[in-house]
């Protein structure tokens, strides 16, 4: 996703494009797992969530890991507990895909082939039934943290930190050092957002309808702050979901309709970025 600087006005998309993907009738969306690969009671409790998972497709909208740092974090006992718990869902016939979040933005093709998950960096529309013949209105599904626009300093150093050159560098560097450097970055990441003004880290109404309307949807769906919320405007019906865990922290494909639901786990709610 490109970004530009407008006078006065939060940054917005100059170009930007999202693969499409057809959804079955029963498809679940979540957001916002945070599992740290360090945390193994929330590991089984993932593992034992995809094992009685009543679904016909799983979308997960980034931040499924607390941290991601590139592929010799699959060689963890934790990570592990994910990847069975995903190649079991794949096993039965259930499609996994998992967008991008802001703090496993590294995931990639090693953790494909490892999940059996499909990964897509920017988000996904995705249509009900097929694609050859969709049953309804394209929906925009995004982690959610490309709609906090108005926060310059975070979306200019999204850019940073997702180039090329900086993946390519984090990928590089011993393993030992990425960890510090993830757990590192989780507390500035913390101590700058409780910094900033409430308005300045909140989501940009229309910056949400503007991705849409580019996208050629009327439905835009993501997480992010982890607080649900459901706006139905003229051109855009808004929904962000709650952290995993939370009452509201799931969609589900209904009748061609998604509609809010829980996703059957209870834990604490992760916090906020």
């Amino acid at each position: 996703m490109d970004w530009a600087r407008t006078k006065g006005k939060p940054l917005m998309a100059k170009v930007t494009s999202w693969p499409t993907i057809s959804l079955p009738e029963g498809a679940l969306v979540v957001g916002d797992l945070h599992l740290d690969v360090f945390e193994l009671e929330r590991l089984r409790r993932f593992r034992e969530w995809c094992e009685d998972l009543c679904a016909s497709h799983l979308l997960i909208l980034g931040d499924l890991f607390e941290f991601w740092v590139g592929r010799h974090q699959l060689g963890l006992p934790g990570t592990a507990e994910v990847v069975l718990g995903l190649q079991g869902l794949v096993e039965r016939g259930v499609g996994v895909d998992v967008v991008h979040g802001n703090r496993d933005y590294l995931l990639g093709v090693p953790f494909e082939e490892a999940s059996g998950a499909r990964v897509f960096p920017q988000g996904v529309r995705c249509v009900a039934g097929s694609l050859q013949s969709p049953s309804g209105e394209g929906t925009l599904f995004l982690h959610g943290d490309e709609l906090c626009s108005a926060d310059r300093s975070y979306q200019f150093l999204r850019r940073v930190v997702r180039s090329r050159p900086l993946r390519t560098l984090q990928c590089s560097l011993p393993f030992s050092v990425q960890l510090r450097l993830a757990r590192s970055l989780r507390r500035a990441s913390a101590r700058s957002t409780s910094a900033k003004a409430m308005g300045q880290v909140q989501m940009v109404p229309e910056t949400a309808s503007g991705l849409a309307a580019l996208a050629g949807s009327q439905t835009l769906v993501c997480g992010h702050a982890h607080r649900w919320r459901e706006e139905c405007a003229e051109d855009l019906r808004w929904i962000v979901l709650d952290a995993w865990g939370g009452e509201r922290d799931a969609v589900q494909l209904c009748a061609g309709r998604w509609e809010g639901v829980s996703s059957g786990i209870k834990l604490p709610p992760a916090p906020v970025r």
